[in-house]
């Protein structure tokens, strides 16, 4: 056998071995990125659900702010007829009025229970819209509460002799 047969198996025997040493590194490497890329998406899924839990509780404390602000100008519009129109309209006796009935209407709206302010004090997103949700149900019974008490003073006040 000449030398270049001799030399010619045993280069084809290390190719053959580089070649799955490659393939095996290959395979190592693709696991290390996978696991790399696996690790990247996590890390970003977390500051992802940060960034999203922190807007909702912003959004959240904003809401309450806007629903608390309502209830205060419910609240006022309410006190101001109470203190304003109702009062006068109140202190007429029945001698003042055709109808005694309206005066007893505007007694019993003058005598409801007022709804007590709690305000936005929560630790969290839930509480905050649980607030919100007091709040808002506050603002609308002002609301409704002031119109039925102008239709009231309304009818006193049509009433007058």
């Amino acid at each position: 056998m000449s030398a270049e047969q001799q030399t010619a198996p045993a280069n084809t025997t290390n190719t053959t071995n580089d070649g799955a040493q490659k393939k095996h590194m290959s395979k190592v490497a693709v696991a290390i990125i996978a696991v790399v890329v696996v690790a990247i998406i996590v890390v970003a899924g977390v500051f992802g659900f940060r960034a999203y839990s922190d807007a909702q509780y912003n959004n959240a404390v904003a809401a309450c702010a806007a629903a608390s602000e309502d209830v205060r100008n419910a609240t006022n519009d309410y006190n101001n007829l109470v203190n304003g129109d109702a009062s006068e309209a109140a202190a007429l006796t029945k001698k003042d009025v055709k109808d005694a009935s309206t005066l007893d209407a505007l007694n019993k709206e003058l005598s409801v229970e007022l709804p007590v302010y709690e305000g936005c004090v929560a630790d969290d997103t839930d509480g905050f819209k649980s607030a919100t949700s007091k709040l808002n149900e506050q603002a609308d019974w002002y609301k409704a509460h002031t119109a039925s008490l102008q239709k009231a003073v309304d009818a006193v006040n049509a009433s007058k002799k």
